[in-house]
């Protein structure tokens, strides 16, 4: 006997027409009071708005994740969400890219949403299934209990035998029925390059459920879900069914009725949503474990640009799917971003990045940069941390941020390194490095210590002192001392018997540090500079 007889078909080969009915799947006992998933169905978008049937055969409140085209002739089909941009739907049956699709939200309200690409999923073999992956021009609104669908995904295909399955095909009518088992179809062009998740309809099984249905004209694409601890998970979509005869071991009117499987395409789904930031939700999601920690790039000065590193670790033995960050900032970053990631500004200070998902053993980085960082010494800042099957974890970061010479220079009417403003004598970038003040003709610090490297005589050396920051590699300060014999060319290489000390001042100095450098008082004639540069 042929798997394929003659009276195999897709759902959507014919296109409704007016005298079409007003319920689709053929139900043994069809009741639209139980049957219909909405009241007030069917409607477009602009007339009456639907709402969840308290008397449905399941909970309708759960599948508001399910919606339907605003077209004037396909207006009955059903999709459902698998992530808030994407619903899974037949190939065989292309969608009109210029449709909205309309979800019903726990508002009481209609919301659309456009379509910006079809992409049919491809096998391992590098074909196209009857499977196609719909990517909406924008995420529908969660927070309205239009909420993406999970797979099912059990251990084995054994393991979805025998579960039973609610169907939902056009005029969000919904029946029920068991899965029987898997099957890869052959030599039926369009279909045999899918695996489908299949259920037998037996009219006349006298053991039958009065809500088991069977696929019909204008289902194509509908979802069918098992409803898995009370709450649904989708197994596959309707593709097509096949008349079944005596020779199939059923006397009555019969079908067997076939719905491309999602479990079995996990691995090229989220390939295909990657490029968004999601992928598939998993209904039971393996265990991994996650870890967040912030760095800073480099010193992070006031007033300069920097940036900081968010990475984020897979260090369990599983992937981690749908990473999602939610970063606080105290001062606003210019940007968020990193290979992979989807960030998007809520506010100027909270910023929500999401990716598919982090490979076991691998890290994924973003990178918040700054054009100029606020003249505080340090920056708090807070990473909420969440993934599929994850309890959310806050990670709080301080980093400081070091004093620098454009918050200090800022007001004063002429910054450049080399100006003197207050004609002490003493450039801008002396008085920076030395502790002194650019409006304050002085030679001395506010503390009372020389502001000016100074030299006097101590036995047969010559002794050199001069102020050193304790953080002035921090602030990109350099302070060479160079020697020459005639002012015209200078070596940091020190003279045979030189030596430096660095000792703290007495009375202490905030912040600084007494350099003494000691030279013999030998030899040629010695002259002795510091050089001061600064890189920030």
């Amino acid at each position: 006997m042929s798997l394929i007889p003659p009276g195999f078909r897709g759902i959507a080969v014919l296109a409704l027409v007016a005298t079409s009915p007003t319920m689709a799947l053929i139900i043994r006992e069809p009741n639209p009071d139980t049957h219909k998933r909405l009241l007030n169905f069917p409607e477009r978008v602009y007339h009456v708005v639907p709402s969840p049937n308290p008397a449905f055969i399941s909970n309708a409140s759960l599948l508001l994740g399910i919606g339907s085209p605003d077209d004037p002739e396909d207006w009955t089909r059903q999709m459902a969400l698998v992530s808030p941009r994407h619903f899974i739907y037949a190939t065989h049956y292309t969608l009109n890219p210029a449709w909205q699709i309309i979800f019903v939200g726990n508002d009481g309200q209609q919301h659309l949403y456009g379509i910006q690409s079809q992409t049919p999923i491809i096998n391992t073999q590098g074909e196209q299934t009857d499977m196609m992956l719909v990517t909406l021009s924008s995420p529908v609104d969660t927070s309205l209990g239009i909420t993406p669908f999970p797979v099912l995904n059990l251990p084995s295909e054994a393991d979805y035998v025998g579960k039973p399955i609610l169907v939902c095909g056009s005029f969000v009518d919904c029946g029920t029925n068991t899965i029987k088992g898997h099957i890869t179809l052959t030599n039926d062009p369009g279909f045999d390059t899918t695996r489908f998740i299949y259920f037998d309809y037996d009219q006349n099984d006298p053991n039958g459920h009065p809500d088991d249905c069977s696929f019909y004209f204008g289902d194509s694409g509908g979802p069918i879900f098992v409803m898995e601890n009370g709450h649904p998970a989708i197994v596959g979509t309707i593709s097509a069914s096949d008349d079944l005869t005596p020779d199939d071991g059923i006397d009555g009117p019969a079908a067997r009725n076939y719905m491309a499987s999602i479990p079995s395409y996990l691995p090229q789904l989220d390939a295909t949503m990657e490029a968004t930031g999601y992928h598939m939700k998993r209904f039971y999601p393996a265990a991994t474990m996650l870890g967040t920690h912030v760095t800073a790039n480099g010193p992070l000065r006031q007033s300069r640009p920097g940036s900081i590193a968010i990475n984020t670790g897979n260090f369990g033995a599983a992937a981690a799917h749908n990473v999602n960050l939610v970063l606080t900032f105290p001062t606003a970053p210019a940007s968020v971003s990193g290979p992979g990631w989807i960030c998007e500004a809520a506010t100027p200070l909270i910023w929500k990045c999401r990716r598919g998902g982090i490979a076991n053993a691998a890290s994924a980085s973003l990178t918040a940069t700054w054009t100029s960082l606020p003249a505080a010494e340090g920056m708090q800042l807070t990473a909420v941390q969440t993934y599929d099957g994850g309890s959310p974890v806050t990670i709080g970061t301080s980093l400081s941020i070091t004093p620098s010479y454009a918050t200090w220079i800022n007001g004063v009417s002429d910054p450049a390194y080399d100006a003197d403003p207050d004609h002490d004598g003493i450039s801008n970038l002396m008085e920076y490095a030395f502790g002194g003040s650019p409006t304050l003709a002085s030679p001395f610090s506010p503390d009372g210590r020389s502001l000016i490297p100074r030299a006097e005589k101590s036995g047969n050396n010559l002794l050199i002192r001069y102020p050193l920051r304790t953080d002035a590699t921090e602030r990109g300060l350099t302070k060479t001392v160079q020697f020459s014999n005639n002012l015209g060319e200078w070596d940091s290489s020190a003279p045979s018997g030189a030596a430096f000390r660095v000792a703290p001042y007495a009375p202490t100095s905030d912040g600084f540090e007494e350099v003494t450098v000691s030279v013999p008082l030998t030899g040629p004639m010695k002259f002795v500079r510091v050089k001061v540069t600064l890189a920030e």
